[in-house]
């Protein structure tokens, strides 16, 4: 990772703290930088929001929203005033159900935490295994980007 920018290594970390949850541990450990590097990163730049408070308005999930939607739909139904702009929404939900669709390496991420977790459970000494050609194939495909 020694040719990708502290720049994009800090993008992807805030990433992997806000949408993933990993601890700043796991990814100085994933980024080859320390964790006070990373504990900097959270606190944010001058003007910026840190990555706590982001990650609290990151909640404000796809679910949330459709759940919402099913909400106003029910008051609607109920003859109620809607008190909210549903078709606004609307339109915010699609663009977000198209963004999700697309594959990156932010999704891959996601993907082989999920399976990396998985396997420990099956088979430890594999596990390890694929750990390291997911840390690999990840570094590779964020070289790509950068």
């Amino acid at each position: 990772m020694a040719d990708i920018t502290n720049e994009k290594k800090r993008e992807i970390a805030e990433d992997m703290y806000i949408r993933i949850g990993l601890t700043g541990r796991e990814i100085a450990d994933s980024l080859g930088v320390t964790e006070q590097t990373v504990s900097r990163w959270k606190k944010g730049r001058d003007g910026e929001k840190n990555w706590d408070d982001r990650k609290k308005e990151a909640q404000l999930t796809p679910v949330r929203i459709k759940e919402l939607l099913m909400t106003e739909a029910h008051k609607i139904a109920s003859g109620e005033e809607s008190t909210i702009n549903s078709d606004g929404l609307s339109k915010l939900m699609a663009v977000i159900d198209r963004l999700d669709k697309k594959i990156n390496v932010r999704t891959v991420m996601d993907v082989f935490k999920l399976f990396d977790n998985w396997m420990a459970e099956q088979d430890p000494a594999t596990a390890v295994l694929f750990t390291k050609f997911h840390k690999l194939f990840l570094q590779y495909s964020i070289s790509l980007e950068a």
